[in-house]
């Protein structure tokens, strides 16, 4: 239980989970499979930059204890939009997938909603987050 709890396990599954991201990115657009073509786009962006920001804001809390929770709000902000906007133009590079600006913005819609979700779950579970 210890190593759920380090700093450096908290750092890369947040650096790990942007990884399978840029992953996904990097299916071609004919290749997506079936499942996901089922699911609204604007939805799964949503969803992966929730479970992104999740884990930043678990990381960023962990690494920068001595600043304000706002001061960590928007530097998780920042990580997340910066992250989205790579996968983004990542996204440019890939036969048939193209970078939308409003995936951008689901993305950052996603990682804020995350915000709140980890603060309330760092209250009711500190020893676990």
């Amino acid at each position: 239980m210890k190593i759920f709890q380090s700093l450096i396990f908290k750092r890369s599954s947040a650096i790990g989970f942007y990884v399978l991201i840029l992953l996904g990115s990097s299916i071609p657009g004919q290749k997506i499979p079936q499942i996901f073509q089922l699911t609204p786009d604007k939805l799964i962006h949503c969803v992966e930059y929730f479970i992104l920001g999740f884990l930043t804001s678990r990381w960023i809390n962990a690494d920068f204890r001595q600043f304000s929770w706002k001061k960590m709000v928007v530097i998780i902000l920042l990580i997340c939009a910066t992250c989205g906007m790579l996968d983004e133009l990542y996204q440019h590079l890939t036969p048939n997938r193209t970078p939308d600006f409003y995936d951008w913005c689901l993305d950052l819609v996603g990682a804020t909603l995350s915000i709140p979700f980890f603060k309330f779950c760092k209250k009711k579970f500190e020893r676990v987050i």
